[in-house]
């Protein structure tokens, strides 16, 4: 299996029938060619076949560690363990670990809740774009997806074809040479994300994000990302590497209610 993605290959065998018996037959009639995929003039189109490949077959849940290692300035490097669970589509939660310290981050209904000792620290309206590229985007219907990546600034009016890593990619948000927009890069063979760029605006600061995900691997039939990295300004800043993949496992409502954080479920 490849590295960077999963392929999924259907074999068509046909079967041909011979007349015998001396006497001269008619071949049989050609089949009627099957229609071409529609071309993908923008990013919309993108999307729309991202979710036609998957539609129905994705996983509805997953539940990972994550050992995450942040990158200072000075060179000092910070590791931490995260648990995270996805509800899909539409719910994240992240746990810092160790739980006693009752503090991370919730979405869900399109609002970001952030928790420190238990209680909610800030609220505000939004989505994440990797949950979104990752696993929103083949589980719920497409002009939802469109309407929730064109409010986090991402120009779904431009597409290209490009390589990354040695693999053809849709490049959507950007022209060629701009490394700096709010983009998404996708397999076009597997349609998986592969890269995500954010430009975010914070009062006079412009940060640009550049996420890549460098290694998928089978869980339970379904491709999920092993290795994260994050750069700021072309310096590393993040890695996560994921382990303890548990994929369609139920989850309770309540872990991704905003007013329960601090006291979550169990879970399996």
């Amino acid at each position: 299996m490849h590295s960077r993605q999963v392929r999924f290959t259907t074999l068509f065998f046909v079967a041909s029938v011979l007349a015998c018996g001396g006497k001269k037959t008619s071949p049989p009639p050609a089949a009627a060619p099957r229609p071409a995929a529609p071309a993908i003039v923008d990013g919309k189109g993108v999307l729309r076949a991202m979710h036609s490949r998957y539609a129905g077959r994705w996983y509805t849940s997953l539940q990972i560690a994550l050992a995450t290692t942040l990158y200072g300035t000075d060179g000092r490097q910070t590791r931490s363990s995260w648990r995270e669970f996805l509800g899909v589509p539409g719910r994240q939660r992240i746990d810092y670990l160790p739980l006693t310290q009752r503090s991370g981050v919730l979405y869900n209904g399109g609002r970001i809740y952030s928790f420190v000792d238990g209680k909610r620290s800030a609220e505000q309206a939004g989505w994440n774009p990797l949950t979104l590229l990752v696993a929103d985007v083949y589980a719920q219907a497409v002009d939802t997806t469109i309407r929730q990546l064109d409010s986090l600034g991402f120009d779904l009016s431009k597409v290209r074809a490009g390589y990354y890593g040695g693999d053809r990619v849709w490049i959507v948000g950007a022209a060629a040479g701009d490394t700096t927009s709010s983009q998404f890069w996708i397999d076009s063979d597997s349609l998986i994300v592969e890269r995500v760029i954010q430009r975010d605006v914070r009062g006079t600061r412009v940060i640009v994000s550049d996420v890549r995900f460098a290694v998928y691997s089978d869980a339970a039939g379904f491709p999920v990302a092993r290795e994260m990295t994050v750069y700021r300004d072309g310096r590393l800043v993040l890695r996560q590497d994921y382990s303890d993949v548990k994929v369609n496992v139920p989850l309770p409502e309540a872990l991704f209610d905003p007013a329960k954080f601090s006291a979550p479920p169990s879970v399996p």
